[in-house]
């Protein structure tokens, strides 16, 4: 996969795209909520500096073929209302990424991130290569245990200990969907 520009996506209703410090306002709204953070194990952001940082932090990881993020943007306002991509990836023993993603609790329970993911899924295993899509959620996360499912992703176990989560090390469970999985589902 050529990784020289940064790839966009489009759906219906969104279009994901790289951030840019623009996007910081929205960035540090979607952030500063500690219902959106509370599962990511950071706490919320106090200023739009944090922002700043974690955008050209994630853009940074793109320039070093590390990972990338997309800013999910609403079309018909242009507002970043969330986050998705991939944490990482392992090429060498197998061919697998992780996927992670958050929405502005405003845009909760619209399908705004199944319709996301269901553009990004296909990227991953189409463009990146990917056998073998992961994602992790705490083990109370139902809502995003919910959307994965409804994906197609299977639950492959209780991984103990796995994150970091507010100063703790805290279970995490672990999801997986195959290519071959998601060719069926089509």
């Amino acid at each position: 996969m050529d990784l020289s520009v940064f790839p966009e996506l489009e759906t219906e209703r969104l279009r994901l795209r790289k951030m840019t410090v623009a996007d910081a306002e929205a960035v540090f709204a979607l952030f500063s909520d500690a219902e959106v953070t509370k599962d990511m194990g950071i706490a919320p952001f106090s200023n739009v500096r944090q922002a700043v940082a974690l955008i050209e932090f994630m853009n940074d990881l793109f320039l070093e073929r590390k990972a990338f993020r997309w800013g999910i943007e609403k079309k018909d306002d242009h507002v970043i209302i969330g986050t998705c991509g991939f944490n990482g990836w392992e090429m060498n023993r197998g061919a697998r990424g992780e996927i992670a993603y958050d929405l502005g609790k405003p845009y909760w329970r619209r399908g705004l991130m199944t319709e996301a993911l269901q553009s990004v899924i296909p990227f991953g295993f189409e463009s990146m290569g990917f056998y073998r899509i992961e994602a992790f959620t705490n083990v109370d996360a139902f809502p995003s245990m919910k959307l994965l499912h409804r994906l197609g992703f299977r639950e492959d176990g209780r991984l103990r200990g796995y994150a970091l989560s507010h100063g703790n090390f805290a279970d995490q469970r672990c999801f997986s969907l195959l290519r071959d999985e998601w060719n069926f589902r089509e």
